[in-house]
């Protein structure tokens, strides 16, 4: 349970050795406690300034120092940068613990900033996301995070309900002053806030894919290439590649980025009539996988071409298709049909095509420059446009003006629990749970 009474420690930089090392102290005795532990300790300190001294009476360094509402908290906090030693990290922390400040929890810093306004749950999702990343396009998504686009968006919406509901709650309170609810007004402004909604919800699939990965399945008839392909694309050998058919009976999955995106691939069984109870399980894992995929990439074998076998496994997928024409370096001369794309696995060509696929398939040119709904995002913003939408048939139907108030209600509450002016301490806790000590 945290204590926000109490003074909290951590260091803030990664687990070392390094050159240099970060400590935070942060709450409202992080003055009093600096000054047990650093010397000389500043009569009057002065916020944002840097003292050199010595900390822990073990180490030199600086100790940078924040007054209540302008640090990272919101408290009063001082920052020690050290030797990134593991021993004087260690004796900074220590020399706090000793003096009265206690460990900080799991993402307990960004939790205070929350709570002392200094940021939402969106842009402290922003943080998160970009001690997390693993790509380019993965940190310049989390920057716009961290930098409120998309907390300004929600917000914007808000703003645009809480209107209505003024004049709705007027026009019920004060019907003889001001008359009757302009219902025509108000459904222009309802379905503005419908069409804002709609167009985040928009974002969710390039968020999702964005963050947990383009998940493709590679599927084909036995010794098409497939594990061929997936060790070409993720550059280490690890499908087993022999001549024989139905060699991979189970499946094998590796990210790797491709185009500035994470991708799953998913290599997997041949898809054929089963000669044994172990194929016939990983085909049937295949056809799952198919069901759970983004994206199906059918493989081929281009120096046999398409049969009538590859056309009814075909007419089986119902996933978004990618027809790669593999084994080129087979038949020279060979001209994919419209659509496929044309790769020999074996001598790494044709690969840059694959990327650019993924990299239009995945609207990361988007990802680029506006901020995407989250998966948690994403069932608010739902109930929130039906909630709008209720009160929308509300405005014209033969109903008293304050049932039209109960959809705007429900719904500046779904878009509050976003940004987190609604939300209950549960889903705060869920949130930073996931924060890593020091953030």
């Amino acid at each position: 349970m945290r204590r926000l009474s109490d003074t909290i420690v951590a260091p803030i930089t990664g687990a070392g050795p390094a050159p240099v090392a970060v400590v935070r102290l942060s709450g409202a005795s992080a003055w009093e406690i600096a000054a047990q532990v650093f010397t000389p300790w500043p009569d009057r300190p002065v916020s944002h300034r840097a003292y050199y001294g010595l900390i822990a009476q073990r180490d030199e360094g600086l100790a940078l120092v924040f007054e209540g509402g302008r640090g990272f908290t919101g408290e009063p906090a001082v920052e020690f940068s050290v030797h990134g030693s593991l021993a004087a990290v260690r004796s900074v922390v220590d020399a706090c613990l000793e003096a009265g400040a206690r460990s900080a929890e799991p993402g307990e810093f960004t939790y205070r900033a929350f709570l002392n306004g200094k940021i939402d749950l969106i842009e402290a999702e922003g943080i998160r996301d970009a001690i997390e990343a693993k790509t380019e396009l993965q940190l310049l998504q989390a920057k716009l995070l961290r930098s409120g686009g998309l907390s300004a968006q929600v917000r914007e919406i808000v703003v645009a309900l809480q209107k209505v509901l003024a004049a709705v709650e007027a026009s019920v309170d004060f019907s003889e002053e001001i008359g009757d609810l302009d219902r025509d007004a108000a459904a222009i402004r309802l379905r503005d806030a419908s069409a804002k909604l709609d167009s985040l919800l928009a974002t969710a699939r390039p968020g999702r894919i964005l963050r947990q990965g383009l998940r493709i399945a590679l599927v084909g008839r036995p010794n098409a290439g497939k594990s061929s392909l997936l060790n070409a694309l993720v550059g280490i050998g690890r499908s087993i590649v022999t001549e024989v058919p139905g060699t991979t009976r189970d499946y094998i999955e590796e990210t790797v980025e491709l185009g500035g995106v994470p991708c799953v691939l998913i290599d997997t069984a041949g898809l054929r009539e089963p000669n044994d109870p172990v194929e016939a399980e990983g085909v049937a894992l295949t056809r799952r996988w198919v069901e759970s995929a983004d994206v199906v990439a059918y493989v081929y074998d281009a120096s046999a071409g398409l049969n009538e076998d590859d056309a009814e496994l075909l007419r089986q997928i119902d996933r978004e298709l990618l027809m790669i024409a593999n084994k080129t370096d087979l038949r020279p001369g060979f001209r994919a049909p419209d659509g496929h794309i044309a790769v020999s696995a074996k001598f790494a060509l044709g690969l840059e095509a694959i990327s650019r696929w993924c990299e239009a398939f995945s609207d990361s040119d988007l990802a680029a420059t506006t901020p995407l709904v989250q998966g948690r995002h994403e069932p608010h913003l739902r109930r929130a446009n039906e909630a709008v939408q209720s009160s929308l048939e509300a405005l014209f139907a033969s109903v008293p003006d304050d049932l039209v108030a109960v959809g705007l209600f429900a719904a500046i509450d779904e878009l509050g629990r976003i940004t987190g002016e609604s939300a209950d301490e549960d889903m705060v806790d869920r949130i930073f749970s996931d924060f890593c000590i020091g953030k």
